[in-house]
């Protein structure tokens, strides 16, 4: 069977290193399960069915007794499908990554309005990057003769949220600034990565990583 991603996919190439990666909710049954805005949750199979403004708007969970339960987007604080192990085969994604995750933030794209948003980083750490689809650019390419030649292929930007305070975007070009005021209030962390540049965008879900390896909550 094959799965389809209403998200096309992402291959991991050298211009996003150790970026993490966008999946894009599944759209075929998966196992999981759902955690609707009054705490309740719902395991079985789950399945997609659309998407708005690439968020989930329509989710399907089978329960053990084969009943579905159809929820809205809206209704929902959190969406967890595990990804099905045919979809390891081409390699793209590390087995590590188990499942693709949606969480309930505010969007400072839609003016702070929550919608689920796909988590890249895992759960706990002060810091949580969620995937900004609006600010995904898509590939350059240039021709020379019988070669393409593809520059910047993908530049990510990134919905953060800090100590579940309010979110805020994060640019590439914002990298220096971003280092000294989401990362340097802890010195362990600086010793460790004591600056930061434009250059070293591609390396920031790293950074993020070790910080909430590094950094306990104040």
């Amino acid at each position: 069977m094959k799965y389809l991603f209403l998200i096309t996919l992402l291959v991991v190439c050298t211009s996003v290193l150790a970026q993490y990666a966008p999946l894009g909710a599944i759209t075929q049954w998966t196992d999981g399960y759902v955690v609707t805005v009054e705490n309740d949750t719902i395991h079985g199979r789950v399945r997609v069915g659309a998407m708005v403004n690439d968020s989930p708007a329509a989710v399907v969970v089978q329960t053990g007794d084969d009943k579905k339960v159809k929820v809205k987007g809206d209704n929902l604080r959190l969406l967890v499908q595990y990804i099905p192990s045919s979809a390891y085969v081409t390699g793209s994604i590390p087995r590590s990554r188990e499942a693709v995750v949606f969480e309930r933030v505010p969007n400072p794209r839609r003016n702070g309005k929550p919608m689920l948003l796909e988590r890249l980083t895992p759960a706990g750490g002060r810091i949580a990057l969620y995937f900004d689809a609006a600010g995904w650019k898509k590939s350059t390419d240039y021709t020379f003769g019988n070669f393409t030649f593809e520059l910047s292929r993908q530049e990510m930007s990134y919905v953060v949220l800090k100590d579940n305070n309010a979110s805020f975007l994060v640019k590439r070009r914002d990298l220096e600034a971003i280092h000294e005021t989401l990362l340097g209030d802890c010195p362990v962390f600086i010793r460790q990565y004591s600056t930061a540049t434009r250059r070293d965008w591609n390396y920031f879900g790293e950074m993020v990583r070790a910080y909430n390896q590094l950094c306990q909550q104040q």
